[in-house]
């Protein structure tokens, strides 16, 4: 049974039906979920309005049975900016959890959207990169969890461990210790809190940079999902590997790496 029972997807933001990660497919497009249909036209409203949004909707029911196939389906139009409608529908509650695909922009691998959605989301997000490696359909694609001992531990592997069970897949907890002589120190930590949290899931620690540590272990591991709740740059580990379900932070460094991404001053 889905925990992701009411999922929003903005259509503008969400990847094709083959580009969708296998992962997120069992996590939304099942018989327990309804997924509402987010279409965001950027204009002002004119007198032609409510004509325009039946041939929306009518365009929406012809594709969404081609996208999502055990799903519920709601359609919605809304106009106005893209990621001031999306955080509308989700601060108005009702919704377990948004999908997301990311738009590189400049510098910006995640998007302008994508990226306010993520700092500001009430719930889960999902996000989906344009372009990740192949995926080999007959290896178990494990979901991969990000611990980065600064608060959101508890969040962070519940959500996780959600969704392994969501996917029928194992956990595998991953961790970056500064050193060398760290690692056994924080394996035991780790281990402390897969026990409570987490029973049965793997550990994968070892000593480096985080991004670099979390990128090697995706690939080591065929991950087909990532779970992290902190800093940006564990979020960009992901890129191209897997697809995210970001819980949200609460390290104030970490939303201060995501305004300084959206150019809001500090």
């Amino acid at each position: 049974m889905s925990v992701y029972r009411r999922v929003l997807i903005p259509i503008d933001s969400a990847p094709g039906p083959q580009a969708m990660a296998p992962a997120v497919r069992r996590i939304i497009d099942n018989g327990d979920t309804e997924i509402t249909l987010l279409h965001v036209v950027e204009s002002n409203p004119w007198s032609g309005r409510a004509g325009h949004a039946l041939r929306l909707m009518n365009e929406l029911e012809v594709l969404d049975r081609r996208l999502y196939r055990g799903a519920g389906l709601v359609r919605r139009v809304e106009w106005g900016r893209a990621a001031d409608c999306i955080l509308g529908v989700l601060r108005s509650g009702g919704v377990d959890a948004v999908l997301m695909t990311a738009a590189p922009g400049g510098t910006d691998p995640v998007g302008a959207v994508a990226s306010e959605v993520l700092a500001d989301a009430p719930c889960p997000v999902l996000l989906e990169w344009p372009a990740a490696h192949p995926v080999n359909q007959a290896r178990v694609q494990p979901v991969c969890c990000v611990l980065e001992w600064d608060g959101n531990e508890e969040k962070v592997l519940r959500e996780a461990a959600r969704a392994a069970e969501c996917c029928g897949t194992p956990l595998i907890i991953v961790g970056a210790a500064a050193m060398e002589r760290d690692v056994a120190d924080l394996r035991a930590f780790a281990a402390e809190w897969r026990d409570y949290f987490a029973p049965g899931a793997k550990l994968h620690v070892e000593a480096g940079n985080p991004g670099a540590v979390i990128r090697r272990a995706l690939r080591l591991h065929g991950a087909g999902l990532m779970v992290a709740g902190g800093s940006r740059e564990v979020l960009l580990a992901a890129e191209g590997e897997c697809a995210v379900l970001y819980t949200g932070c609460q390290k104030a460094q970490a939303l201060e790496e995501f305004e300084l991404a959206l150019g809001r001053s500090a």
